[in-house]
């Protein structure tokens, strides 16, 4: 076996305290990772693994080192920095050496490892005594936010949490790694960075004093929480868990917002996906979302606000209408808006500037954009003098903007060893350093006339020597002129060479003014920053009210470019969209092509059923009203020639599923999973919105299910609901809060056009085949689909059963396969026979049987069957 060398031991000993962090060992100019660290990350990364002394070796350049940091941040990695601290004291000693930051997936504040559009969330979850408390936090940002459930509510809840502020870490108990709410949540959030935790770093008195030593308060109480509070473990261990890896005392971090699901609109974790809000179903983009049909912002802040606002649209009337009013404001004076918007493209990330200025990692370059965003700010402020938008002070803004430009370079270095930060004019020693650097020559001259005058040795001359440096010559017949406070150096033939102890003051100020401005700028520099740390708080406010600008001028754009109204957004019952237009789909359509529909719910009619064939825009119109709401929530304009919006508490959309083979989960078991939720949950407040539920089981089986269910949404919960379906025996329901709407279809010389147009009644048609022959279905299966389709209607009619042996005198068609004996075939026309048991009475069954049959056409045989087999159904044998 191989000796282990000291450098080894010593990458072992460091190891071992970061046992489950990448460790990044500096070695000269390259950081270096071995044994299973480097078989991980040459893997992950792609670098090639080599080996010293039998063990496994890979490594990067230290100048590179944020680009490989930032890949393993994504893919949910914990990075350890060791850096050599001191130089080797002999040749056969080591440096030493000690890990001096630790990255993590939500610690990360560099602007390399983040994402601009996005919070970097780090959240943690904590359940005790029947209760569950979750909170999150964004240390580049200072965003700070909690809120809590019932435990047995978890599953629900906690979903619904990581789908709102998408954390890119997760802290956890231990507690919690076997309890399955959590676990099953979990595995549809993979890309999650998950840590488990002894449950003593969550006790709650410690928590609380940690929480109370940070926000510098007596106790929690202006932030609604108590020493009991199921939010104040959680919210505790964070800021213990940034402290310890950021080695700063995160002085941004002054509150906490503690929330209620009452303050929002309640969107659970597959209603977000369906509706696809902020991300697609395809490939998890911006595409083809809501949020790039209203995102014009063009600040990260103002980014990072309109996606935080999509996702918690609000409850609070008061609230919606100011949102409202900036908007409209806007819309009203486009020229406003286009001033602004050209202004506010040159404000950069105010918010995680602040914050990087607290925790100390700002740079001079970061200062000078803050000062160039504080001054696109107030030019902001000059664009919106014309509109009545409230704001914070600006007398600040502008103290900071003078300090910074009369103190730091235009151009300045990043590096604090370099120097090149701070400009002349801002400090006398420094100024005297640089001209000592930069004008030696001229100082000697200086030097050299007091001499000259002192002495009166006129030809007196200061020169240099690389062996004795700087001296003063004197020349052989003025030797008798040389003063007392010359020193003497060394005698020559044609003169003597002395100096001085000014001079050699000055010599040595020359030698050691390039390290003096070096050390001098760096604590000029650090002061500055330690000024503007004291503004924090103001910056964060006015990083807010960019934000709060931007987003409102992103609605606006959104508003004038598609001719979006302001809707009427109030507490009461109504609901009423008068040419209401898919946000997205309109988007992606030439203009003018989407067709718009109305939409209404009063006190009385709450439930709409809605039949009508594939691709005639069922979909398309039961997600545009629920995005219509969903806008008109936020405060935003909607696409609607006239809406009016009685306040919703939830959104529920089930729409489309897809299996989860990995969880043993079936489509129509995921779809029934959601219907169930929905039903449970939904209040009298809410909005549903369900499309073909039942339709992944048999005919007999969704039927019955889209039946009872659309009961229950009728009777017991009485909620707005669109109800779209293609079982058209649904139809016959009655009830006084139900209407009936349909998709309008032309029909002409066989040909069939879909209008997209909403209109009251029932479809009679699916228009199936249609459909098919237009998705390419070879020829001569759509020939025999029409053929058998005509047999079923036939017999269907007739009132006679209906199995493959009854199709056998259909002539088929070259190429065709018939289908398996023994084989139910049913329509999807609204002349089926309903045989879904007990949803209709036996009365009504054969009522419906003696209307639809067509005597003239049957035999005596098969009338006396009809008798006979109606009595048999009476009389129950």
């Amino acid at each position: 076996m191989a000796e282990v060398t000291p450098m080894m031991l010593q990458y072992r000993s460091i190891k071992e305290q970061h046992p489950d962090d990448v460790l990044f060992f500096r070695l000269g100019d390259f950081y270096e990772m071995f044994d299973d660290d480097a078989i991980e990350v040459s893997r992950l990364l792609n670098l090639t693994l080599t080996h010293r002394a039998s063990q496994p070796m890979c490594g990067i350049p230290y100048h590179a080192a944020k680009i490989y940091i930032a890949r393993l941040l994504r893919l949910g990695k914990k990075i350890a920095v060791c850096e050599q601290v001191t130089m080797p004291s002999g040749p056969r000693t080591l440096a030493e050496r000690k890990v001096v930051e630790i990255i993590t997936p939500g610690t990360a504040v560099e602007e390399e490892y983040l994402d601009r559009s996005a919070n970097n969330f780090l959240a943690s979850l904590f359940c005790a005594h029947g209760k569950a408390g979750f909170a999150y936090i964004d240390v580049t940002t200072s965003s700070f936010s909690a809120t809590s459930w019932n435990a047995a509510d978890t599953a629900e809840e906690f979903a619904k949490e990581l789908g709102r502020c998408a954390p890119r870490e997760l802290l956890l108990p231990q507690s919690l790694r076997e309890t399955a709410a959590v676990q099953s949540v979990l595995e549809r959030y993979g890309d999650i960075a998950v840590s488990y935790y002894p449950d003593w770093h969550f006790a709650a008195e410690l928590s609380y004093k940690r929480l109370v030593s940070q926000f510098r308060t007596v106790n929690l109480r202006s932030f609604s929480l108590t020493e009991v509070s199921p939010e104040v473990p959680p919210a505790g261990f964070l800021l213990e868990y940034l402290s310890q890896n950021s080695n700063s005392s995160l002085p941004h971090i002054t509150g906490i917002r503690v929330y209620r699901d009452s303050e929002f609109v309640i969107i659970d974790d597959s209603s977000r996906r369906n509706l696809e809000l902020i991300s697609n179903l395809r490939d998890g983009t911006a595409q083809y979302t809501l949020l790039e049909s209203v995102n014009h912002t063009v600040t990260a802040m103002g980014n990072r606000m309109i996606r935080s606002w999509l996702l918690s649209p609000l409850t609070d009337c008061a609230k919606i209408r100011d949102r409202q009013q900036r908007v409209a404001s806007f819309v009203s004076r486009r020229d406003v808006l286009k001033s602004v918007r050209a202004e506010l493209a040159s404000i950069l990330d105010v918010e995680r500037l602040a914050g990087r200025i607290a925790m100390d990692r700002a740079h001079a370059k970061d200062v000078q954009a803050l000062r160039a965003s504080l001054e696109a700010w107030l030019r902001v402020r000059d664009c919106m003098s014309r509109l009545e938008f409230g704001g914070a002070d600006t007398a600040a803004a502008k103290q900071l903007i003078d300090m910074i430009r009369d103190a730091i370079l235009e151009d300045p270095s990043t590096v604090l060893t370099e120097g090149r930060m701070i400009k002349d004019g801002w400090s006398a020693d420094l100024d005297h350093y640089r001209q000592v650097q930069n004008d030696f020559n001229g100082i000697l001259d200086s030097y050299v006339e007091e001499e000259k005058a002192k002495t009166g040795i006129a030809n007196l001359k200061v020169r240099f020597n690389r062996l004795i440096g700087y001296y003063i010559e004197v020349t052989r017949g003025k030797l008798d002129s040389v003063p007392e406070h010359f020193i003497l150096r060394r005698s020559l033939v044609n003169g003597d060479r002395y100096t001085t102890v000014r001079l050699q003051e000055l010599e040595q100020e020359l030698n050691s003014a390039g390290e003096k401005i070096i050390n001098e700028e760096k604590r000029l520099f650090l002061e500055i920053r330690d000024t503007l740390k004291t503004s924090v708080p103001y910056l964060l406010t006015a990083a807010a009210e960019i934000a709060g600008i931007d987003a409102a001028a992103s609605f606006a754009h959104a508003a004038a470019l598609h001719e979006w109204v302001c809707p009427e957004v109030d507490g009461s019952d109504d609901f009423t969209i008068i040419g209401g237009r898919h946000p997205v789909v309109e988007l992606h359509l030439p203009a003018g092509e989407f067709v718009p529909n109305d939409s209404s719910f009063d006190t009385e009619k709450k439930f709409a059923l809605i039949t009508g064939p594939n691709m005639a825009g069922k979909s398309t119109y039961l997600r545009q009203n629920a995005l219509i709401v969903l806008l008109a929530q936020t405060g935003s304009f909607v696409p609607a020639e006239k809406a009016h919006i009685g306040i919703v508490d939830k959104v529920f959309c089930r729409v489309g599923a897809s299996d989860n083979l990995a969880r043993g989960e079936s489509t129509f078991l995921v779809e029934m999973t959601e219907t169930a939720h929905i039903l449970r949950s939904a209040t009298r407040r809410s909005l549903v919105i369900m499309d073909e539920v039942g339709r992944g089981t048999s005919t007999e089986d969704g039927l019955s299910i889209a039946w009872a269910v659309s009961e229950y949404l009728l009777n017991a919960l009485r909620c707005k609901t669109l109800f779209a379906t293609h079982y058209h025996e649904l139809t016959r329901m009655e009830h006084p809060a139900l209407q009936q709407l349909c998709l309008e279809v032309l029909e002409r010389e066989g040909q069939v056009v879909f209008l997209k147009k909403i209109k009251a009644g029932a479809t009679a048609n699916s228009y199936g085949i249609h459909v098919a022959q237009l998705a390419g279905v070879p020829g001569p299966v759509i020939l025999r689909a029409r053929e058998l389709l005509s047999r079923i209607q036939a017999a269907a009619g007739a009132g006679t059963e209906l199995h493959t042996e009854s199709l056998s005198d259909v002539p088929a068609s070259a190429g065709t396969v018939a289908p398996p004996p023994d084989t139910a075939v049913f329509s999807d026309s609204a002349a089926q026979k309903p045989v879904a048991p007990g949803l209709f009475s036996d009365e009504e069954l054969i009522l419906d049987e003696i209307l639809s049959a067509e005597p003239d056409s049957m035999t005596p045989l098969e009338a006396l069957q009809c008798v006979s087999r109606w009595k048999k159904v009476l009389s129950g044998r």
